[in-house]
């Protein structure tokens, strides 16, 4: 099926150009707030990408006149409850609160998202607010999402009978990707470490979503010419940032996000647009 109106040359995302446009909108309503709002991160475990991340947040914060507050909590050793006493205290201190994944495995990751409190939760991380979102009833999506929604919806990208290949399965990434996905008429499969051919599936896709982590995961070879490609996916390679996608894939693909400069910048302003529609949400003591 014909996915996009033909371009004669592949459409590369400025995902930084999108970001300011939110950013535009964001201060906007933000000035006609009764008060500054706070965001809170908590870090367990510091990796480059995370340590990028949490920069651009803070950066995008101050732009917008929103307080950020980074909580590094790595010297905390195997003390789980200690963590846990931190989201709940993050989750009364500040409106909006970001629990930085992964974290090390020692700590059972069901007990944090299962505490995550909803009302803060503007990742949708936690079980709450996460079957909020796969039930219909959450009022915004979670970033990820809500960053490819605005590429698609910019690029002109039929989402409606697309086959849509879904590469990880995460709960940042690819499992409310292919909600979504599914939710406005695409066919989606998803692919996993135990998929045995990913190239088998990518070539017959239209677009192909990445949120891997494993960097150069996609070749050109993998993908047929005029697919659209959003990549999620962050890894290290030689010191280096890099996505799933290999960058050449741009030559043959109508659409691409690179990586970094695609879907991050999108994805952080999404934050903080949920933390608005969120502090609007229970300023009004709405339900969701």
């Amino acid at each position: 099926m014909e996915v996009l109106l033909w371009y004669t040359t592949a459409m590369i995302v400025d995902g930084k150009a999108i970001a300011e446009g939110i950013k535009q909108r964001l201060i906007a309503k933000i000035a006609n707030l009764e008060e500054q709002l706070s965001l809170g991160i908590i870090i367990v475990k510091e990796t480059p990408q995370i340590r990028q991340f949490v920069m651009y947040k803070e950066q995008f914060g101050a732009e917008i006149g929103v307080k950020v507050e980074v909580t590094r909590m790595e010297d905390i050793g195997e003390d789980e409850e200690l963590l846990l006493h931190q989201i709940l205290h993050g989750g009364r201190e500040h409106h909006g609160l970001i629990m930085q994944l992964p974290i090390p495995e020692h700590y059972n990751l069901d007990n944090v998202l299962n505490l995550y409190p909803m009302s803060v939760d503007v990742d949708v991380l936690g079980n709450m607010a996460y079957q909020q979102f796969l039930e219909r009833h959450l009022p915004f999506l979670p970033p990820v999402v809500g960053a490819f929604e605005e590429i698609i919806n910019q690029y002109k990208v039929r989402l409606g009978g697309a086959n849509v290949v879904v590469a990880g399965e995460g709960r940042l990434v690819g499992a409310p990707a292919a909600t979504w996905m599914r939710r406005v008429g695409a066919r989606v499969t998803v692919a996993n470490k135990d998929t045995q051919d990913l190239g088998a599936l990518t070539r017959e896709a239209d677009i192909v979503v990445l949120g891997t982590g494993n960097p150069g995961l996609l070749t050109p070879d993998m993908i047929r010419a005029g697919a659209v490609v959003l990549d999620a996916g962050t890894g290290e390679m030689a010191g280096v940032l890099q996505g799933d996608a290999d960058p050449g894939c741009a030559e043959k693909a109508s659409v691409f996000t690179p990586t970094p400069g695609g879907i991050g910048p999108i994805t952080v302003a999404k934050v903080f647009e949920n933390l608005v529609t969120l502090y609007n949400l229970t300023h009004r003591r709405e339900e969701f």
